[in-house]
């Protein structure tokens, strides 16, 4: 979650795929193992073909459309942005300007062999947060679902859960963040999700086995790779063991080039997304492996009984945890199609036989079986085959010092999705704290007085048969200044449908006044009406064989882009 250029260009790569979902990988030939937890009775039985049979997308989630995304924990402390706590592991060969979080980490904490990631967690207090209070301005701001942050892939629990003691009930804020979202979401009655990224520290978490690569303290290992014997630390007061947070060392499964002779350092570190260890299973520490999926297991179920939420995500590329590939490397296993199937089953039993949950990967083997992710983009055009969601971060998906706001972007990008037949989930990073910027604050408010105007044409909506027209389509990558200096014009119009209305949106104000849709021109069929959302001045129009000429009010009724609802046969 990310924005950098080498960044984008892999997860860009792999989302495009995703969006198929017709890739095979050679790893579906390894046999799937079976997790050894029980989940709810039910229809639905651990396997892809299994919950594609049973599953169905609920209504209320086309009817949603916007949705927020909690994403907060632990990693803001650094206020540096993404995967804080793989960064501080990497003084080289971090992603573009990540590259800044290592020379940071060092000048304001010290080095990782003595202050690594887990010596982070207790700096953590979110000594202001109010989830109350922010889900109400999340809710005026149109949203109608969130999605909270269970465990990032620093592999740190946001409840009092029950399988992993490293969790922010028992260090840092001793708060359930999770359940406290939760109550301030069902008070507002807004839908809930929780994320589970943690299966990434299968092997996320190797660079905190590693050292320096040059310098005075060049071969000094880093925190993970301490000897600790006979030391009375922090963490061992409280009962706890590295293990349940960085994993162990998995030098013994990495895979060189032939011959290599280089340093071994250097390559274990160089790819942040493999670190040397190969597609498959594990070999040489493969119990490691299932202990690991099988605690993942059951961390995710717990979240799931406790909160009875009704939906659940998972990250990855053309993925999805401990699939054998990818993000999903180390463990080939029935994991993520168990938990899902132990929420559709408890669910069912929720609501007298109906399945009313959902969950979201970014890779599968039943496509019938989930809804999807699209990250930081828009599918090329509109997409009805699957449940989907753009998902966006403005700025850094943690809270970086210095964020980008503009809301206009947030806008458009939204209607780059809902006009494809999608959804749209916006994350605003939180502070440390717990507390916006007041420029998130700012983005807040303007989303809420768009939807206040506009929102008819966006809840409940469907993409009409073209998403729109122009040339002009938002670039990929997290919302930033590039996404901001899109440069739409009033030919860049976007569609949707709603209550048999067609609404077409303007993405730029033409400075004439005038616009054309070339999509109604007199032979598509006859529009009986137009008016302009917001606006109560009637407008002039006209429908020839050029398209439907509308000459708009005087006044904006709103910013960023302009709604115009039409009726006809068409």
């Amino acid at each position: 979650m990310k924005k950098i250029l080498i960044f984008l260009f892999v997860f860009l790569t792999f989302n495009t795929v995703a969006l198929s979902q017709v890739t095979k990988h050679p790893e579906e030939s390894i046999p799937m193992e079976k997790v050894p937890v029980k989940i709810a009775e039910g229809p639905c039985k651990p396997t892809w073909q299994s919950l594609g049979d049973n599953f169905k997308s609920p209504k209320w989630f086309r009817d949603a459309k916007i949705g927020m995304w909690l994403h907060w924990g632990p990693q803001s402390i650094g206020e540096d942005g993404d995967w804080y706590a793989k960064w501080i592991y990497m003084p080289k060969f971090a992603w573009g300007d990540y590259t800044r979080v290592y020379p940071h980490h060092l000048e304001k904490v010290g080095h990782p062999s003595q202050y690594g990631y887990k010596d982070m967690l207790p700096l953590w207090k979110a000594e202001n947060w109010n989830p109350e209070k922010l889900m109400a301005l999340y809710k005026r701001a149109g949203a109608r679902y969130v999605i909270a942050q269970g465990m990032h892939h620093d592999n740190f629990d946001l409840w009092d859960s029950k399988f992993q003691p490293w969790n922010s009930v028992r260090i840092g804020p001793k708060r359930d963040i999770v359940g406290d979202w939760k109550k301030a979401a069902d008070k507002e009655g807004l839908k809930f999700g929780i994320a589970f990224h943690g299966d990434y520290s299968l092997f996320w978490y190797q660079p905190a086995f590693l050292s320096d690569l040059e310098g005075p303290l060049k071969g000094v290992a880093y925190d993970g790779a301490q000897n600790y014997e006979g030391k009375n630390t922090w963490w061992k007061k409280m009962g706890l063991n590295l293990k349940d947070l960085y994993g162990i060392d998995l030098k013994e499964d990495v895979v060189y080039p032939k011959d290599f002779d280089g340093d071994s350092v250097a390559f274990r570190m160089k790819d942040p997304l493999s670190h040397g260890i190969p597609n498959g299973n594990l070999k040489k520490n493969i119990d490691f492996a299932r202990w690991y999926c099988t605690k993942w297991t059951n961390r995710v179920i717990d979240a799931i009984d406790q909160f009875s939420p009704d939906f659940i995500y998972f990250d990855g590329g053309d993925s999805y945890p401990f699939c054998g590939w990818f993000t999903g490397r180390g463990f080939r296993s029935d994991a993520t199609p168990r938990v899902i199937a132990h929420l559709y089953n408890k669910n069912i039993q929720k609501n007298s036989g109906k399945l009313e949950a959902l969950a979201f990967t970014k890779g599968n083997e039943d496509p019938r079986a989930i809804a999807v992710n699209v990250e930081s983009r828009v599918p090329n055009g509109i997409k009805k085959d699957q449940p989907w969601q753009t998902e966006n971060g403005l700025g850094e998906w943690f809270y970086f010092k210095g964020t980008f706001y503009e809301s206009g972007m947030v806008i458009h990008e939204m209607l780059e999705a809902i006009s494809r037949d999608g959804n749209y989930v916006i994350n605003i990073p939180l502070t440390p704290s717990g507390e916006l910027d007041s420029g998130g604050e700012q983005t807040l408010k303007d989303m809420g007085d768009w939807m206040d105007i506009n929102g008819e044409g966006i809840y409940s909506s469907s993409a009409w048969k073209v998403w729109g027209e122009g040339s002009v389509v938002m670039p990929s990558g997290n919302l930033g200044p590039k996404q901001a200096a899109t440069p739409y014009t009033a030919q860049d119009i976007r569609f949707t449908v709603n209550n048999k209305s067609l609404y077409a949106w303007l993405m730029d104000w033409p400075a004439n006044n005038k616009v054309v849709i070339h999509s109604l021109s007199a032979n598509s069929g006859k529009i009986s009406s137009v008016k302009m959302l917001g606006c109560k001045e009637k407008i002039k129009w006209k429908q020839n064989n050029a398209g439907l000429e509308i000459i708009l009010p005087t006044k904006q009724p709103c910013k960023f882009a302009y709604g115009l609802k039409i009726d006809g046969n068409y």
